[in-house]
C-alpha cells in the first residue's frame, strides 16, 4: 500500500469515527486512540524517539493554536486566576500526585516525582475538543478560565518533567539553572519571535494568500526550535508567541485562524493515533486497579482540593469550583510527557507510562462524557452564548459571498465613516463588531482600529479587493 492510500484511509476513518463518537456520547478523541490501538497490529515504532518527535510536533501546533485563538480581551478579567491555576495549581497537583505515587503505589522517590510531573497538567487538546464537540458555552467566563489554564499549564508540567527526569537519569545540570533557562529563555524567545513574526507577516507582500499560512507555520516551528536550542521551554515559547500574534494586527487574520483550527484538528488526530500505537493494551490492563485508585484520587480529591484553595480567594462559587474540578481532563500532554520516560531506560518507565495512559483514557471517556450534563445540572451552561456562532458560519445559508475583515493599524479606513469610503453600491457592510459589541452600521458609522467588519457581495473578487484596501 502506498503512503497516500494509508494516510487518506486514516483521515477518512478518523473523520467518520467522530460521528459515531458523538452519537455514542463520547469525546471524539476516544475514536482516534482506538484507531491507533487497532493499527498496532501492523505498525510499531522501532525507535520510541521517532514517536516522541511526532507527539512533540503535534502538541506544538495544538498549543500554538490555543494561544493564537485566545481572545486576550475576553480572558483579561480572569487572567489572574488562570495564571495561578496553570502555575501554582499544576505544581500543587504534581506534589499531591507524587505523594500518592510514593506512599500508595510504592514507587521510588524519583518515579513518584515523575508520575506527579507528567500527570499534573490538564490537557488543552482534550478540553478544546470536548467543549467544541459538545457546543458547550459556560457562564461567568468559566470556559475562558479552563481554556486558559489548560493551554498554559503544559509548559509548567513539561518543565517539571524535564527537571525530575534530569535528576532521575543523573544529569549533572543544575536544577535551578535549568528552571531559570526554561522559564526566562522560553518567554523571551516567545515574545521576540512573535514580534518578528508579526513584522514579517504584515510587511512582506507575498501576493499569494496561502503563503501567509505557510509563513505562520514556519514562525511557530522557528519559535519552538530556537527556544529548544537555547534550553528554553519550547511549549511556553509557542504559547506566548501564539497569544501575541493572535491578539495583534495581522493581515488575513481570520483566514489564518480558520486554517490553524483545521491544522490543530489534524494534529490532534495524528497525536492520539500515535499514542494509541504506543499503548500496550495488556500492560495497561495490568495496572487497571492501580490506575482506578489513582484516577479516583485525582478526580475526587487532588483536583478539587487544589481548586478550592486557589479559586475560592477569587470569589468563585462552589458550583464553579465543582465543575472546574471535573473539567480538569488528563489527556494527550500527560501521555506525551510520559513517553519521555520510555526512552530513558528507567526501571519504572513502562509502569508509569501504563498508569498515565489508563488514567488519561479514563479521564477523556468518563469526564468528557459527563461534562455537558454536569454543566446543566449545576446551571452553568450559557444557553444564549451557545446559540451564537461566528458570522462567517452563515455563509452557507445565503446566496451572497460573505467575508469578515479586521481593520488593522494604519488602515486608510481608520476613523472614517462608511459614507466617506465610497464603497461600491453592490457591496454591503452588514455588521461591525467592536470589542464585545455588535453594531448595525449606517453610512455615518465611523470605523476604528480593531473593528471586525462583516461584508457581503455577489462576487468574492469584490470582497477581496475591499479587504486589500482595508489592509492598506
Amino acid at each position: 500500500m502506498t503512503i497516500a492510500l494509508v494516510v487518506g484511509a486514516l483521515l477518512i476513518i478518523s473523520t467518520l469515527s467522530c460521528k459515531f463518537s458523538n452519537k455514542a456520547g463520547l469525546p471524539i478523541l476516544v475514536g482516534f486512540i482506538l484507531i491507533g490501538i487497532f493499527l498496532k497490529r501492523w505498525f510499531v515504532f522501532e525507535d520510541v524517539e521517532h514517536a516522541v518527535s511526532l507527539c512533540n510536533l503535534a502538541l506544538l501546533f495544538i498549543i500554538f493554536t490555543g494561544g493564537f485563538q485566545t481572545d486576550f480581551q475576553q480572558v483579561r478579567s480572569v487572567l489572574s486566576v488562570s495564571v495561578v491555576l496553570s502555575s501554582l495549581g499544576t505544581i500543587l497537583t504534581a506534589g499531591l500526585a507524587a505523594t500518592f505515587g510514593y506512599y500508595v503505589l510504592q514507587l521510588t522517590f524519583s518515579g513518584a516525582m515523575l508520575l506527579g510531573a507528567v500527570i499534573s497538567a490538564t490537557d488543552a487538546a482534550s478540553l478544546f475538543s470536548v467543549l467544541s464537540s459538545k457546543k458547550l458555552t459556560l457562564k461567568n467566563n468559566l470556559g475562558s478560565i479552563l481554556q486558559m489554564e489548560s493551554g498554559s499549564n503544559d509548559p509548567t508540567a513539561y518543565m517539571l518533567t524535564i527537571i525530575f527526569l534530569s535528576m532521575a537519569t543523573g544529569s549533572s545540570q543544575n536544577m535551578w539553572f535549568l528552571l531559570f533557562t526554561q522559564l526566562v529563555f522560553g518567554a523571551l524567545v516567545g515574545v521576540a519571535g512573535a514580534f518578528l513574526g508579526r513584522l514579517m507577516l504584515n510587511r512582506l507582500n507575498l501576493e499569494i494568500d496561502g503563503l501567509y499560512a505557510a509563513l505562520l507555520v514556519g514562525i511557530a516551528l522557528f519559535i519552538y526550535g530556537v527556544a529548544d536550542a537555547v534550553n528554553g521551554n519550547g511549549f511556553l515559547a509557542v504559547y506566548i508567541g501564539g497569544i501575541i500574534l493572535g491578539n495583534g494586527d495581522l493581515v488575513y487574520k481570520r483566514l489564518l485562524e480558520r486554517l490553524f483550527s483545521s491544522l490543530s484538528m489534524l494534529m490532534q488526530i495524528m497525536l492520539f493515533i500515535v499514542l494509541g500505537i504506543l499503548c500496550v493494551p495488556a500492560a495497561v490492563m495490568q495496572v487497571a486497579v492501580s490506575g482506578l485508585v489513582f484516577a479516583a484520587f485525582l478526580f475526587f480529591f487532588a483536583r478539587p482540593l487544589v481548586l478550592t484553595v486557589l479559586m475560592k480567594p477569587f470569589g468563585r462559587s462552589w458550583r464553579e469550583i465543582a465543575f472546574a474540578s471535573w473539567a480538569g481532563f488528563r489527556g494527550a500532554s500527560s501521555i506525551v510527557f510520559a513517553t519521555y520516560l520510555l526512552s530513558s531506560e528507567l526501571p519504572y518507565a513502562d509502569y508509569v507510562f501504563s498508569v498515565v495512559f489508563f488514567v488519561c483514557l479514563l479521564s477523556v471517556i468518563l469526564q468528557g462524557s459527563l461534562i455537558a450534563p454536569l454543566a446543566q445540572k449545576l446551571d452553568l451552561q450559557d444557553e444564549e452564548g451557545e446559540a451564537l456562532k461566528p458570522f462567517i458560519e452563515y455563509a452557507r445559508e445565503v446566496h451572497n459571498e460573505l467575508l469578515e475583515v479586521e481593520v488593522p493599524f494604519g488602515s486608510p479606513a481608520c476613523e472614517k465613516s462608511l459614507f466617506s469610503l465610497g464603497l461600491p453600491e453592490e457591496l454591503h457592510v452588514v455588521m461591525v463588531k467592536r470589542e464585545d459589541k455588535y453594531i448595525l452600521p449606517d453610512l455615518n458609522t465611523v470605523l476604528r482600529q480593531g473593528d471586525v467588519i462583516a461584508l457581503a457581495a455577489d462576487e468574492r473578487e469584490k470582497l477581496l479587493r475591499i479587504q486589500k484596501f482595508l489592509n492598506g
